[in-house]
């Protein structure tokens, strides 16, 4: 889950449908759970305190991410459709937390808490891979849909490995600066930053490029590109 700086609200807005623009300018189109890369039309406003029973929180930029139609909607399936408290303690977010610290993208696809984790951190990334349906271990979905959901973030993230593997190959043939800002712009146009940065992970050169790309907090990382702990992780 790619950290990600809101900053303060751009304007006020009497449509929450207004933000789109400012929301993908700052965070990257890209769904903000799975990371997925999508056109602006076919990404939605992510509303963390559900809109219809947080009326008061529908307006409000503190309360916009930018998710694909499929985390949006099993989000609130997870969340039910009543009113919720505490939910920016229970979960992790993009905004608020180093998420790049909570997880370890795998190979195969599979996404699991990072190691060295304390106990109440993992249970947050625990809950927070259960929330969005695309971060989901196939092995423990619970429902037939469910299951089909992770089945298809796996295979969409084991794919992105393979071309990361290949791009990295191609980039260390010949490894220039001109060329690791091109990958890494290539990069952000396939989505699944997390993948990226994992494949490239001894090659601070690629990451810096990766972390600009695609619009992730720089702050979350140190001048070697490994992150730095923001918020709870």
């Amino acid at each position: 889950m790619k950290p990600v700086e809101k900053g303060t609200a751009p304007q006020r807005y009497s449509s929450y449908k207004n933000a789109k623009p400012a929301l993908i300018a700052r965070l990257g189109p890209h769904c903000s759970y799975c990371e997925a890369y999508g056109a602006p039309a076919s990404l939605d406003i992510e509303h963390i305190y559900p809109k219809d029973p947080h009326p008061n929180h529908e307006h409000r930029w503190e309360n916009f991410l930018i998710a694909c139609t499929s985390c949006n909607s099993k989000k609130h399936a997870h969340l039910g459709s009543g009113r919720q408290r505490g939910l920016l303690k229970r979960f992790l977010w993009p905004h608020l937390d180093n998420t790049a610290r909570a997880f370890t993208y795998l190979r195969d696809g599979r996404i699991e808490p990072a190691a060295g984790l304390t106990p109440s951190q993992r249970t947050l990334a625990e809950k927070t891979i259960a929330m969005a349906g695309f971060m989901v271990n196939p092995a423990v979905a619970s429902t037939y849909d469910a299951l089909a959901i992770a089945y298809s973030g796996a295979d969409l993230r084991e794919q992105l490995w393979q071309e990361a593997e290949l791009t990295r190959a191609d980039y260390l043939a010949n490894p220039t600066a001109a060329r690791a800002q091109f990958f890494a712009l290539r990069a952000a146009t396939r989505g699944y930053f997390s993948v990226w940065m994992e494949v490239f992970h001894d090659r601070p050169e690629v990451r810096r490029e990766l972390i600009t790309a695609f619009k992730a907090d720089p702050q979350c990382f140190d001048g070697t590109t490994q992150a730095v702990r923001k918020g709870r992780v």
